[in-house]
């Protein structure tokens, strides 16, 4: 019988890296908020301009999230997985 050198565990560790990532994003993106909330008081084109960039940039940062959601779900089946092979 065949044997499997991977650890389940390696990857729940990669799935857990894959939340911080996700939680930084999330952060970077509260940040991105808090100034383009802070330039309310800016009334003139510019300030508007700055607002649409900085939603603009928001939506690039918080593009990989679903990717990297859908990610952690089929690393969690690989571990389950393997936790099984393991088992027999």
């Amino acid at each position: 019988m065949a044997t499997v050198h991977a650890d389940p565990e390696v990857i729940r560790d990669m799935k857990s890296l894959l939340n911080k990532t996700i939680n930084e994003i999330n952060n970077a993106c509260q940040k991105i908020n808090g100034l383009r909330n802070s330039s309310g008081q800016w009334n003139d084109e510019k300030g508007e301009a700055f607002r649409n960039l900085m939603q603009v940039i928001e939506g690039w940062v918080k593009y990989p999230i679903p990717t990297l959601q859908a990610t952690q779900q089929k690393l969690e089946k690989l571990a389950q997985a393997l936790d099984t092979y393991n088992r027999v």
